[in-house]
């Protein structure tokens, strides 16, 4: 017959008799908490990637359509950057430290569609492809 021989511990006041190993975090709450957003902003990105070809796509086209059609082509040189900037705070005149209504949500609007026009991507191109 086989014997198992323990030594034995000493007992230390206020300390548990054996130690117990933990996880911090547990692992398998880990890996699903980390892995869905990590596929969602994988997944936004390749959207993003998408739209970005297609405007991309659509500006080549177009300009090279007109580089072909036209043999002089004249275009405004507009500051996009200027016009697609955060309006400016109105302070108000009547109450110091308050600021009157800038109309920032419909500027926003305006600078989202400019973006998303993509006017600096067909004015560059010509140049490019003439």
């Amino acid at each position: 017959m086989i014997v198992e021989v323990r030594q034995r511990r000493e007992v230390v006041p206020g300390r548990p008799r054996f130690r117990r190993r933990r996880r911090y975090p547990p692992t398998n709450v880990t890996v699903r908490a980390r892995s869905a957003p990590k596929r969602a902003v994988e997944k936004v990105a390749k959207l993003q990637g998408k739209i970005r070809r297609q405007r991309l796509d659509h500006a080549h086209k177009t300009a090279l359509s007109l580089v072909r059609e036209h043999g002089f082509i004249a275009y405004e040189d507009l500051k996009i950057r200027n016009m697609t900037k955060a309006p400016a705070p109105k302070p108000d005149p009547g109450r110091p430290g308050s600021f009157l209504p800038d109309g920032a949500g419909s500027k926003a609007g305006l600078n989202r569609s400019i973006a998303d026009a993509g006017w600096g991507g067909v004015s560059r191109d010509p140049e490019r492809q003439g």
